[in-house]
């Protein structure tokens, strides 16, 4: 119990980060794309979307570590912050920590250690949600009730990002609800290039030492973890389309 309440908020707040990145990066793009269809920025982003996710995860975070950490020295490379900046503890999450506790310098640390692998991880996974995005908003923006928004002269931008996205949104929340259940059930490799002290790389420590309750209790965990996802999923369905009910 001690192990997850060390290592699970460093995994849990890796993972919010990089799916606020996934989604403004994958979410809008797809948008994006699909407003310009066939256009030079939809074959782009498409591109985009294959390449990005044909890249192995960890070699990308080995690039942003020798681009932005060793060659230009923007950011650091390991670690949940610097030396002697951790926060006090009250939830484990540094960022909201440093916060509530008005540690500024603390705060900055935090944040910039997060920002490599929260990339890394925020690139990775926009690639899906780049091409899922863009499919089904192909499909919302050839029904009747858009064409209906734009004969009312509705902007384009009001049609396409507020009615077409909206419509459009219940798979892709299925697979945001999906890839941060996975997020937090551990990213390993993402975790072990930048030893980020989190669940994936505690997990991976306890099967090299053939720690075998801790394999159990963090399976056990992970798969708790998920149930209550997919039902928070499930609730946020309901508040996003009114036409289901349970």
């Amino acid at each position: 119990m001690g192990d997850l309440k060390a290592k699970f908020p460093a995994t849990l707040e890796l993972s919010i980060f990089s799916m606020i990145i996934t989604v403004l990066i994958g979410v809008f793009s797809g948008a994006y794309a699909a407003q310009r269809r066939r256009s030079v920025a939809d074959y782009g982003f498409r591109i985009y979307s294959i390449v990005i996710y044909a890249l192995p995860v960890f070699w990308l975070g080995l690039m942003l570590q020798l681009i932005f950490g060793v060659r230009l020295g923007w950011l650091p490379v390991y670690g949940r912050t610097g030396t002697r900046l951790a926060p006090e503890t009250i939830s484990g999450l540094f960022v909201l920590d440093s916060i509530l506790t008005g540690n500024l310098a603390s705060l900055i640390s935090a944040i910039k250690h997060l920002i490599l692998p929260s990339l890394t991880l925020g690139l990775y996974l926009s690639g899906i949600f780049t091409r899922l995005t863009r499919g089904n908003m192909l499909d919302v923006l050839q029904q009747d009730f858009i064409t209906a928004a734009r004969a009312r002269g509705l902007p384009e931008r009001v049609v396409v990002y507020k009615h077409a996205l909206k419509n459009a949104f219940i798979p892709i929340l299925t697979m945001i609800g999906l890839q941060f259940a996975l997020l937090l059930a551990g990213a390993v490799l993402t975790e072990t290039t930048f030893s980020w002290p989190g669940m994936g790389r505690f997990l991976v420590d306890r099967i090299a030492y053939r720690d075998f309750p801790s394999i159990q209790g963090g399976v056990v965990f992970f798969a708790l973890l998920v149930t209550a996802v997919s039902l928070i999923v499930d609730i946020i369905y309901a508040q996003v389309d009114p036409r289901i009910r349970y």
